[in-house]
């Protein structure tokens, strides 16, 4: 993306406070949600759609039980909830520095890219000060990536964005978290860095705060990324990196990311594989050259709504 892009983005969509609500699968009711829009569809309409996996979700099989004569509307998945659902703020940031290091800093292509950032509420930030008083509320967060560091919440995880809106398409370019990884390896390792905490502080942070996120925070992640793009920036066609893909056009030689985020949460969304990525990036000669020198290149699409 072009500096000027997302400057405007930033200008016309952050300093709000955008709540975000989640439980687990949560994710099958907002993509089931979008696909039946303002319609009422049956379950066997549902059951041919690109989207049909996800009705073997237990809060998509609950809201299939209230459902009348076999139809279901959007308003009908919107009535299941979660009696404690996780709270999150929702912030926007950007990530690049043009044609500077474009390439140390793991982007397909030169630019910027527009962050979404997944911040904990406040009921996590009292938890965290009340067990660790932490001088700093960012600890967990590693320094020199897309995250929060100034105020009391703490960026759980963060999505990186490209796109363009003439040809009307999002790459979600990477999604990562390094509060969990952090405060996992401090329980495992002692870490002069956390040297302050017992072992038994911060085991107990890990078992009773942390570990609703633990379980949940790619889903979360994604799902807040899908709802941003489509609802808020209005476009609603998505591409995601395959493992392959990503790492070669992102120039990942070591210490790549977690083979399932790129695997298994896609399919997990029903993304469909595509040869082909998205227009602004498949035009670029580099990416061409290098996309020939893969074995059956794919790349990942989430099926579009009308």
């Amino acid at each position: 993306m072009e500096l000027e892009e997302v400057k405007e983005i930033l200008a016309c969509l952050s300093g709000n406070r955008n709540k975000f609500y989640y439980f687990r699968d949560r994710y099958a009711l907002m993509l089931l949600k979008d696909y039946i829009g303002d319609k009422v569809m049956s379950i066997n309409e549902l059951k041919q759609s690109p989207y049909a996996k996800l009705l073997n979700k237990a809060p998509v099989k609950k809201a299939m039980a209230m459902a009348g004569n076999g139809k279901i509307t959007a308003d009908q998945l919107d009535m299941i909830w979660d009696k404690k659902p996780l709270s999150f703020v929702t912030t926007l940031d950007q990530w690049g520095e043009g044609k500077k290091d474009w390439q140390w800093n793991q982007m397909s292509r030169k630019g910027y890219h527009l962050v979404l950032q997944l911040n904990m509420a406040n009921d996590h930030t009292q938890a965290l000060q009340r067990l660790l008083h932490p001088d700093d509320p960012h600890i967990f967060n590693w320094g020199g990536h897309p995250t929060l560091e100034e105020g009391s919440r703490n960026t759980l995880a963060w999505v990186r964005l490209d796109m363009d809106f003439k040809t009307g398409e999002v790459l979600i370019e990477e999604i990562q978290c390094d509060w969990i990884r952090s405060v996992r390896d401090a329980v495992k390792d002692s870490d002069e860095v956390y040297a302050e905490y017992t072992q038994e502080e911060l085991q107990i942070y890990a078992d009773e705060v942390l570990a609703p996120y633990t379980k949940v925070w790619e889903e979360a992640m994604l799902a807040a990324a899908i709802d941003f793009i489509r609802h808020d920036l209005g476009i609603g066609r998505i591409y995601y990196h395959s493992f392959e893909i990503g790492a070669l056009l992102k120039n990942i030689k070591y210490s790549k990311p977690p083979r399932s985020l790129y695997t298994k949460l896609p399919k997990q969304f029903a993304f469909q594989k595509t040869p082909q990525g998205p227009k602004f990036l498949m035009r670029e000669k580099r990416v061409q050259k290098l996309h020939r020198k893969v074995k059956n290149p794919y790349w990942f699409m989430l099926p579009e709504v009308a």
